[in-house]
């Protein structure tokens, strides 16, 4: 197998990338491949095109919040809720769900964020033991401790859209458009249950999880089920990626983050 592993010369990813890539004839992975794309694009008008996305959300009374953003304590967590906040001119709901892999410098980065921005947000803490339950399950089924991690954060901010009947969520960029270029920019592809299970979950729903020969029940399972379509539909629950609409570049927006609000980095 390992004969087989072929890098691209570029960015060095592999053809084994769990997100799955293709090297073209140069060697170059597609990833690379849309990331030219971002020079040939006019942003401008796609950030035009955002502002009519996101207009008819806007609650005009006041009421409710305009979106719901999913944060983490990272540096891009930062700039998305920027551009929300201070470029669209949007009231967000943050909602962030906790990893339990949590480090002083990000615990202090996530409150900065809030205090900065001066805006509301959830944050969804599981039982430990069930976190545990499942982790052991997953790590013994498919190789995996971070499933938890992955159901979670993708699933909690779609059902707190759901809760707080808030239809539009605002990611930032699309994992599968940034790193392996399964996608163009142009096709402006939006959140879905089915990208979710498929690459983020690694083919297995929570309810995948629940087996005659394993320990874990229902009770542990529900907080990471997707909601039902209908649930979607009746709310009207879109997500959105900006990446498709601003040009994204990892290190500059973390220079600015750290410039404008104070986010503290690591060194490396």
């Amino acid at each position: 197998m390992a004969e087989n592993i072929k890098f691209c010369k570029r960015c060095l990813y592999s053809n084994q990338h769990p997100l799955g890539l293709t090297l073209d004839k140069d060697g170059i992975c597609s990833g690379c491949r849309i990331h030219e794309e971002k020079n040939t694009l006019d942003w401008k008008y796609r950030w035009d095109l955002l502002k009519k996305i996101v207009k008819p959300y806007k609650c005009d009374s006041r009421e409710n919040y305009d979106c719901i953003v999913p944060v983490t304590a990272a540096n891009d967590s930062y700039y998305i809720v920027h551009l929300v906040k201070n470029k669209l001119n949007l009231n967000p709901l943050l909602v962030t769900y906790n990893k339990y892999f949590n480090t002083p410098l990000g615990i202090k980065n996530l409150a900065n964020l809030r205090i900065k921005f001066n805006c509301d947000i959830l944050i969804q803490n599981v039982n430990p033991l069930k976190v545990k339950k499942i982790t052991r399950s997953t790590l013994r089924r498919f190789g995996s401790i971070y499933w938890p991690c992955l159901a979670g954060q993708t699933v909690f901010p779609v059902q707190t859209a759901i809760n707080y009947k808030i239809p539009l969520i605002i990611w930032g960029a699309h994992q599968g458009l940034e790193q392996v270029g399964m996608f163009s920019h142009k096709d402006e592809v939006e959140m879905t249950r089915r990208y979710r299970k498929d690459h983020d979950l690694m083919g297995f729903e929570a309810d995948d999880l629940i087996t005659v020969f394993d320990t874990i029940k229902e009770e542990d399972i529900w907080q990471f089920r997707y909601p039902e379509d209908s649930e979607l539909n009746d709310v009207g629950v879109r997500g959105i990626y900006l990446g498709n609409y601003v040009r994204w570049d990892p290190k500059a927006q973390h220079e600015e983050m750290i410039k404008t609000y104070g986010y503290l980095s690591s060194n490396f």
